[in-house]
């Protein structure tokens, strides 16, 4: 089971039915897209704050190690822990992303999958109507308040 947490748009739409179409789903755990192609993967994701340090620090580990001859395996060590950071915060990024663009967190949802996450957080928001008491039957007395156990009898003690 996956969690996905669900922000909707702010504003006057916000909270109707409508904004469910404009929800975004966003997936807790390891992005491996991030880990592979972090700067793209943020460019695509609309994440431009977030690109620029990505490509500086990806810059620095491939050409600050060349330039003081350390040798080429660091590039190869200091890369693979700039994937492994990228990829376990780039829901973060995007979840941040998200709240700079005006959306709120509105729930957090366990699925097996990204629809069924939709789904199940479109059934929380229908609101369920109260058991109403079942009516008389048409020709049935109306209930006395006696039949409750409280009788006007005093019985022994009379």
């Amino acid at each position: 089971m996956r969690f996905y947490t669900v922000h909707l748009p702010s504003g006057p739409s916000g909270g109707d039915d409508g904004a469910l179409g404009h929800a975004v789903l966003v997936r807790e755990g390891f992005n491996w897209l991030a880990f592979f192609f972090a700067p793209f993967w943020a460019l695509a994701e609309g994440l431009w704050l977030a690109a620029l340090p990505l490509i500086a620090s990806l810059a620095a580990i491939i050409a600050v190690p060349l330039v003081l001859g350390l040798g080429p395996v660091l590039p190869v060590v200091l890369g693979l822990g700039y994937a492994v950071l990228a990829g376990m915060s780039a829901n973060d990024l995007r979840r941040a992303g998200l709240a700079a663009r005006g959306y709120r967190l509105a729930e957090v949802v366990a699925a097996p999958n990204r629809a069924q996450a939709l789904i199940r957080y479109a059934e929380t928001m229908t609101p369920v109507p109260a058991p109403r008491p079942a009516a008389p039957a048409a020709g049935a007395a109306a209930p006395s308040p006696w039949s409750r156990g409280l009788d006007p009898n005093p019985g022994f003690w009379s």
